[in-house]
């Protein structure tokens, strides 16, 4: 078997979890070796390194790995939309505030957290909070680790926080926690490319067959949580062993933006990115988009129209469920 080394994180809704589980990999005579790491800047580290072939990312940590000298490509979309931006009951929404200006103001003096600097998360919240003329009031805290923003969220050190939809459904439906969007994902920053499929550039041009295996293997992951939800929950759930299929099923909901392509709207958002990674210090110079992409694999694979606005067909239900998954 040919082995690929793959940078991942626990976030419940990327293909990884469900390629782990259905062992889609190794059906086609690939030996992955998957390594669990905490944020996305720290996979972004392990390609520059050498340590990793494919890292699941977002795109703000990939920009910044090429603009240091990284030599990585994104080869492939997976998730648009991926950022939440939750707080505790007692604030409002920007539906209830009137505009996100006015539900920004709320965090004067308090205490946001989100996960590494420099990941998406961190991004869209600081550029939310500098164009609203906050940032000089809001305390952010960046932890190094995802699933610590949740425990702070637990604990009262925090009144709000980014992050992925596991946040969310993790602070509602495991732990208890009041919590509420302040605002939805597509309204931070539309087609903002949550994850994609992140290769070093010696991958690419080494193992290109190798590569188009993964990619078709990605493909189809996506295709079973579009079209078969609970299947891919319980695959999922049998994976993590602590949540039941639900836990997935709600996250899905929560922002079900899925695709692999890489469309005009994914490209533009992430260019966008670039420049605000360049206004607030993250990068000292202009990365064009051919550093960033390479679409020569997954237009092969992804041929036919995108379905990023296709929601997954969604069978009835709920949190209470076994773990069994049966709808």
């Amino acid at each position: 078997m040919t082995d690929i080394r793959i940078g991942h994180l626990s976030t419940a809704y990327h293909t990884a979890i469900v390629m782990i589980g259905s062992k889609s990999l190794e059906d086609v005579g690939i030996d992955p070796h998957w390594k669990l790491f905490g944020t996305g800047p720290s996979i972004i580290q392990g390609i520059k390194e050498g340590d990793l072939d494919i890292g699941y990312i977002g795109l703000p940590p990939t920009i910044i790995g090429i603009a240091n000298g990284g030599a990585m490509k994104c080869v492939a979309g997976g998730h648009e939309e991926g950022t939440v931006f939750i707080a505790r009951s007692k604030y409002k929404s920007a539906a209830e505030a009137g505009s996100i200006c006015n539900a920004l103001q709320q965090f004067k003096g308090k205490t946001i957290g989100s996960p590494a600097r420099g990941s998406i998360h961190d991004v869209i919240l600081r550029y939310f909070l500098s164009r609203e003329g906050v940032d000089k009031y809001v305390d952010i805290i960046n932890f190094p680790w995802t699933d610590f923003v949740g425990q702070a969220m637990e604990d009262g050190s925090i009144e709000a926080a980014v992050g992925t939809p596991s946040l969310q459904v993790s602070l509602e439906y495991i732990s208890g926690v009041l919590i509420k969007s302040i605002v939805p994902p597509a309204d931070l920053w539309p087609h903002n490319p949550s994850y994609g499929i992140i290769a070093s550039t010696n991958f690419i041009e080494k193992q290109p067959d190798l590569l188009m295996a993964f990619l078709k293997a990605h493909k189809n992951a996506i295709g079973l949580i579009k079209e078969k939800p609970n299947e891919a929950a319980k695959i999922s759930s049998e994976v993590m062993a602590v949540v039941d299929p639900g836990f997935f099923i709600e996250c899905y909901k929560v922002s079900p933006r899925y695709c692999c392509a890489l469309t005009e709207d994914y490209v533009n958002s992430t260019m966008r990115f670039v420049e605000i990674l360049k206004e607030h210090g993250y990068i000292n110079r202009n990365v064009i988009a051919n550093e960033i992409f390479d679409t020569s694999l997954i237009e092969k694979i992804h041929p036919e129209p995108h379905h990023y606005d296709h929601s997954p067909h969604f069978a009835n239900h709920n949190m209470d469920q076994s773990s069994s998954g049966a709808p």
